[in-house]
């Protein structure tokens, strides 16, 4: 078969658990004889022509076409909202990678930055596609579905508007950013509604806020055109449903993972308790430990970020800031993602500390391959991998009172993360997924490499 999956980052620079999945799946499928390839996008940092916006590389044998996005005018449209859901720029290149490959089946795994125009072409020449939601993308503009101030969202009301509100405080600027800002949600439904008639659409923040209206229309009518959703969670599964994903598409199917090479792991030197958090980014939690631990001054721990400061530079800063002083947190930057067996070996406690719904961290299924207990948020996509106090621990979002006593006690009664341990579940392999993955593909005819 000939299969093209897409992805909104890839590596080398970017490899966080969407990515590094994508990988894993290009590079198993391939190891079967497939032929496969990735379409993905890239933040692009400098003005580009339309020309210039697309590149070609390899990695790890696998040929990778690259869309360099940026929020600004390219291919004749100048709405960037709109460009956000709907790239025709991006569409263009996707279809003449669909012309050159000839793919036999598209799979999606993530469509920020190349949109989900790329849906509407695979629909328009009949190709079969399957998407796996890493995120809530395709209902939260932010992906996150997390308010600025930090809350859960339960993501867009009919109009919108609450997007318009949300995406209003974190990209616009000036008077009009004010006004819908602080407008009562009844008068600001009204402007989202003024905004989508013709005689107000010449106006430049009518025209966004117009397009941000109508994300979620578009967004399901290309959701509901994709033959198989692949679900890691019912959380997922729910959430997607509850704003018009059509049942019949669904599919659950969890992630696959390559099993860590797994070194002996050897009590610490000091005889801590060595905690750690694998990423950085604010929505995942990292200062809610540090902050933990201010109620644990005298208490035997490591804690260790691991994770590119650089991604998240603001936040970065803000952790430095909130741990100087404490020699305990140490800062250990990123690693290959080979190597994640050996980062979990010098690990006792694998924290998750995430402030959004999450969906199915790759970090929770590698640390329970390694053995590693989880002590995590208790937000929906996680609690269907970690039952507390069976195989590890969970607690309030954000609430540090509480972290703090989960972390006391395992300082204390070190038996407890050995039971953890044990009861540590399997997750499953990356053959076992891909085999998964190749039943789907069949059954939607893309099997002997001919298109359905």
């Amino acid at each position: 078969m000939k299969i093209l999956l897409v992805v909104h980052l890839f590596l080398p620079d970017y490899f966080s658990g969407t990515e590094i999945l994508t990988l894993h799946t290009a590079l198993e499928l391939k190891s079967r004889g497939h032929e496969v390839q990735v379409f993905t996008g890239f933040p692009a940092t400098v003005a580009l022509s339309d020309a210039q916006r697309f590149d070609h590389y390899l990695h790890e044998g696998i040929p990778v076409t690259r869309f360099k996005h940026a929020h600004t005018a390219m291919g004749g449209q100048h709405n960037v909202a709109e460009q956000e859901y709907d790239n025709h720029l991006a569409a263009q290149q996707f279809t003449a990678l669909l012309d050159e490959f000839q793919p036999d089946l598209v799979h999606f795994f993530h469509l920020m930055r190349v949109s989900a125009s790329v849906v509407a072409v695979c629909r328009q020449r009949g190709l079969p596609t399957v998407l796996t939601p890493t995120d809530f993308w395709f209902v939260c503009p932010t992906s996150q579905l997390r308010l600025p101030d930090g809350s859960m969202c339960p993501g867009p009301d009919g109009l919108g508007a609450n997007c318009v509100r949300h995406l209003a405080s974190l990209k616009m600027r000036g008077l009009a950013a004010s006004v819908l800002n602080r407008l009562p949600t009844p008068l600001l439904s009204g402007v989202v509604r003024l905004a989508s008639q013709t005689p107000l659409r010449h106006r430049q923040a009518f025209n966004l806020v117009a397009a941000l209206s109508q994300r979620q229309t578009f967004l399901k009518v290309q959701l509901n055109s994709i033959d198989r959703v692949l679900v890691p969670t019912r959380a997922m599964q729910h959430v997607l449903q509850q704003h018009g994903l059509d049942p019949a598409h669904v599919r659950f199917c969890s992630y696959g993972v390559r099993v860590p090479q797994q070194p002996v792991r050897e009590p610490s030197a000091s005889g801590a308790l060595r905690l750690g958090v694998i990423g950085i980014g604010e929505h995942k939690g990292a200062h809610v430990v540090i902050e933990a631990m201010r109620n644990l001054p005298d208490a035997n721990l490591v804690f260790k970020i691991y994770g590119r400061p650089s991604d998240f530079p603001d936040y970065a800063r803000r952790l430095e800031t909130l741990a100087s002083g404490d020699r305990r947190v140490q800062f250990c930057g990123s690693f290959p993602n080979d190597q994640i067996g050996l980062v979990l070996s010098q690990l006792d406690i694998l924290l998750v500390p995430s402030l959004w719904f999450e969906n199915a961290p790759l970090v929770i299924y590698s640390a329970q391959a390694a053995g590693v207990p989880v002590v995590a948020s208790d937000v929906t996509g996680v609690a269907e991998l970690i039952t507390d106090g069976d195989n590890g621990r969970l607690f309030p979002p954000g609430d540090v009172d509480r972290l703090a006593e989960i972390i006391a006690v395992l300082a204390q009664d070190r038996d407890q993360i050995d039971r953890y341990s044990e009861r540590a579940r399997m997750p499953k392999t990356i053959a076992s997924y891909a085999d998964e993955l190749l039943a789907v593909y069949g059954e939607l005819g893309a099997d002997a490499g001919r298109p359905a």
